[in-house]
């Protein structure tokens, strides 16, 4: 199902630690680990998308871990009550292929009901830690669709990362076969690859000119091209890690001085709107807003 030929790009947050999110992809001594100070990253780099967002008069899905709803109670509903949808991004953050199915269910049931109670709204969507929804593990799709939720923005088309990705999947938001929606990341063909972009690494690393001539190329074809940021990325508190190779630091650190500029050009130059506008404007879910 493609999307009309005006498409609004989307625009979501993963709410998370640099810290926490860094766990299952390299060696974090026990010295840099402190709930405390990860709070405070949190909570300040929170506090620069916010105002991005404000200055720009613009609405975007946050994607919060449960635990943050749990710890950091104020932001969620700051957030909430500053009309930016709500969604979910599991309890811990933890790769969803490495949880058993109690796990998991807990993980997604658990979270959701946090998020609801501590904002007053429901949940609709879901995105995993780590876009950790790939092919041996889909069955995580049905558990999302019976603990409540209408759509999941987990699913990369690519296979060009060594950590997530579904090479074949549409581009385009789909209806799952289980009735649940699926709104993939951005990703553009190119040859025979297909290069992920408008979020993260993507949007750190690559020039402003590509990116943007990127969401021009998906809107041509009818496709919203999707930002996805992390706190991090906007705030530019990153934790120095001195320990880790320059791979990792290449990875994680390039790009963050530059990333908040190249957000606000997007903004202004392009239409943006929160994942649950769009698919509510496009009947892919029926919900009250």
């Amino acid at each position: 199902m493609r999307v009309p030929q005006r498409a609004h790009n989307l625009l979501s947050f993963d709410i998370e630690g640099f810290i926490e999110s860094s766990l299952e992809s390299m060696r974090v001594p026990g010295r840099y680990i402190s709930a405390e100070l990860e709070a405070c990253e949190i909570e300040g780099n929170t506090a620069k998308i916010l105002e991005v967002l404000a200055d720009s008069n613009q609405k975007a899905t946050f994607f919060i871990l449960g635990r943050i709803a749990r710890d950091q109670s104020a932001l969620v509903r700051r957030i909430s009550e500053a009309g930016h949808e709500i969604g979910c991004h599991s309890y811990y953050h933890r790769r969803l292929y490495h949880l058993s199915f109690a796990e998991v269910q807990a993980a997604v049931q658990d979270g959701k009901k946090r998020l609801e109670d501590v904002c007053g709204r429901q949940v609709y969507g879901f995105r995993a830690p780590d876009f950790s929804i790939v092919k041996s593990n889909l069955w995580v799709l049905d558990v999302l669709l019976d603990a409540g939720y209408r759509y999941d923005s987990s699913i990369v088309p690519t296979s060009l990362h060594d950590v997530y990705g579904i090479c074949d999947f549409a581009l385009e938001p789909v209806r799952l076969p289980n009735g649940l929606v699926e709104v993939p990341l951005s990703a553009i063909r190119i040859w025979s690859w297909r290069l992920p972009f408008g979020g993260g690494g993507y949007l750190r690393l690559y020039p402003l000119v590509l990116t943007r001539a990127f969401f021009w190329w998906a809107n041509r074809q009818g496709l919203p091209g999707v930002v996805y940021v992390h706190p991090a990325e906007i705030g530019g508190v990153v934790p120095a890690i001195s320990e880790i190779g320059w791979l990792r630091r290449f990875r994680t650190h390039t790009g963050v001085t530059t990333a908040r500029e190249k957000l606000r050009s997007l903004l202004r130059r392009l239409p943006f709107t929160r994942i649950i506008d769009y698919l509510v404007e496009r009947e892919m879910v029926s919900v009250r807003l």
